[in-house]
């Protein structure tokens, strides 16, 4: 099984310890869309950025003959659009991660980096109708390169939010809502707390592997391929043939 990993090189590395045997995470590191995509995600802008660079990487993930695609950020940006393009599945990190969550427990929490991702995260929680499972949103104020980092005062300050979410708004069940917090601290929040954190990089790549292991991809019902693509392939397919 081969999943294309929208992410950096360190990540895929994390992500390919964290996948079963037999089980092959790649990226497409020889390959660059027309759009760009921006170094960090903090705020809706930063997400719209990111979506359709997200949807040109899907699509050549698919051409290449990978088994599903794993995006890197959990805000999941272009997912939904990617899902259109293709028929391999598209893993959102935050989707994976708060349905996994839904199952370990009865009220969440989702730690999230700053506040201006607070209210992305809080609206993915109502997409995926999960908004009655979920005991707050909290921003843990570090950057994602502050997070990257790895400071160990950045972590006391996350397990300090986390314990809070815990204490004081009832959850039962902790989302890293971030794949830098994910990468660098998820481990060893998950050794330091009381309560099942979801790793959104691990679950993500796991549930791509559940997937294609069980013949299943989305709905091309529920996300039907683009007129404007059907005849962009149309087209393409008359020149070819004119060329022959």
């Amino acid at each position: 099984m081969r999943l294309c990993y929208l992410g950096g090189d360190e990540r895929r590395r994390y992500l390919q310890e964290a996948a079963s045997a037999g089980v092959s995470v790649e990226r497409l590191a020889d390959f660059s869309p027309p759009v760009g995509r921006p170094e960090t995600i903090e705020s809706l802008y930063d997400e719209a950025l990111l979506a359709p660079w997200t949807v040109a990487m899907a699509v050549e993930a698919e051409r290449r003959g990978y088994d599903a695609v794993v995006t890197g950020c959990v805000g999941d940006p272009g997912v939904e659009p990617a899902r259109e393009m293709v028929r391999i599945p598209v893993i959102g990190p935050g989707q994976a991660a708060l349905h996994a969550a839904a199952m370990l427990g009865y009220r969440f929490s989702v730690l999230s980096p700053v506040d201006g991702t607070v209210g992305p995260t809080r609206a993915l929680v109502r997409h995926h109708g999960l908004a009655e499972r979920c005991a707050s949103v909290r921003p843990v104020n570090c950057s994602v390169m502050t997070l990257r980092a790895g400071r160990p005062e950045t972590l006391r300050m996350v397990l300090d939010v986390a314990h809070r979410c815990i204490e004081q708004d009832g959850a039962d069940t902790l989302v890293l809502a971030c794949a830098s917090l994910s990468h660098v601290f998820g481990d060893r929040l998950a050794d330091a707390l009381p309560v099942p954190v979801v790793n959104a990089l691990r679950v993500s790549v796991r549930m791509a592997e559940a997937l294609v292991g069980s013949r299943l991809t989305h709905s091309k019902v529920a996300f039907p391929t683009p007129q404007r693509a059907l005849k962009d392939d149309d087209r393409e397919s008359d020149r070819v043939l004119s060329r022959e």
